[in-house]
């Protein structure tokens, strides 16, 4: 461990077990800073307002026993590395603390003799490690869900995903919704551009969306020129509205080009989710035509897929669902 000065904060009810703290600290040269409290409401109040390289807490508190303690700083997702400070009775406690998260316990008789600067300095050094590697692979992670070209997410994230969510919606009766965007004339720029440049286009078009829907929202990269948007406790109204929007800021945005301006569009399919769906795969379906309806009824507007409205006495059995409402201005 450098010799660089520690903040560390210990939460200890018993003041002689705080002397022995304090003289242990000292006697060992650890270069910290301690910060003693009573209550793990005591503590939690510090970790809000400030940061610390270590918790030593004590096995039994006033208001929660360690294994809570230990629970509810994982469930704050906060990476501090906790070590256990019990006595020798409460030995089999402290090992169950240390399988319920504890980064390592040690036995206050041993407070006068063990070289607490070894100790410490191993079990911060053996943190940094750990969180290291954890951000390592959280990095090789996003690589993996994320499109090379946009930075977008992939087809396979988007899948997975819109699997999570529809899921969700379903079994929490909340509103989904779905958005495909496919260029319009996108081969044009390519042919008249070259390959290159349609991948500019394909990045500005990114761009656009990324800053367009919002941050809750789910965008990737579907394919070639084809993009999706998952929307959640979105219903279909709201669904239009910000695909309207995608609509007017793709206009607005035109690719330019050697001096030439090449006018930018898109045609969207919208699809809500509904009792009948039965997965996501016939969301997604259901997407997809109302994205071809858009394209077949002049492109550069949106369509969106609603359920058929069944009167009388017919019966409500499954009935294709028709695009009914194609939208081709923005306000």
């Amino acid at each position: 461990m450098e010799k660089e000065r520690l903040s560390i904060l210990v939460i200890d009810p018993d003041l002689e077990d705080q002397l022995l703290i304090r003289d242990s600290f000292r006697r060992s040269e650890v270069p910290a800073a301690l910060r003693f409290v009573t209550s793990t409401d005591a503590a939690f109040s510090e970790i809000e307002s400030a940061t610390f390289d270590l918790v030593l807490t004590d096995h039994a508190l006033p208001d929660a026993n360690a294994y809570r303690f230990l629970f509810e700083i994982r469930q704050k997702g906060l990476a501090t590395p906790v070590m256990l400070l019990t006595r020798n009775g409460e030995a089999r406690a402290a090992r169950e603390a240390f399988h319920r998260g504890a980064d390592d316990f040690l036995l206050k008789e041993d407070l006068e003799s063990v070289p607490l600067l070894e100790v410490v300095g191993h079990l911060i050094e053996k943190r940094r490690q750990r969180d290291e590697r954890s951000l390592e692979e959280k990095a090789l992670r996003e690589l993996a869900d994320r499109d090379g070209l946009t930075g977008l997410y992939n087809r396979r994230y988007f899948g997975e995903a819109l699997e999570r969510e529809f899921e969700r919606a379903r079994r929490y009766r909340r509103s989904l919704s779905l958005v495909m965007v496919d260029l319009d004339g996108f081969k044009t720029v390519n042919d008249a551009c070259g390959h290159p440049q349609g991948d500019q286009v394909l990045r500005q078009i990114s761009r656009v969306l990324l800053q367009t829907v919002r941050f809750v929202d789910v965008v990737a990269r579907y394919g070639g020129d084809e993009f999706a948007v998952i929307l959640p406790e979105t219903e279909a109204r709201q669904a239009q509205r910000i695909s309207q929007r995608v609509l007017k800021e793709i206009r607005k945005s035109p690719f330019l080009h050697e001096g030439k301006i090449y006018p930018l569009s898109a045609s969207l399919g919208i699809a809500c989710l509904r009792p009948a769906h039965d997965s996501s795969a016939s969301l997604l379906h259901e997407a997809d035509e109302a994205l071809y309806e858009a394209k077949n009824k002049g492109r550069g507007r949106t369509a969106v897929a609603l359920k058929p409205i069944i009167r009388g006495d017919e019966e409500p059995t499954e009935i294709p669902v028709r695009v009914v409402e194609v939208r081709d201005e923005v306000d």
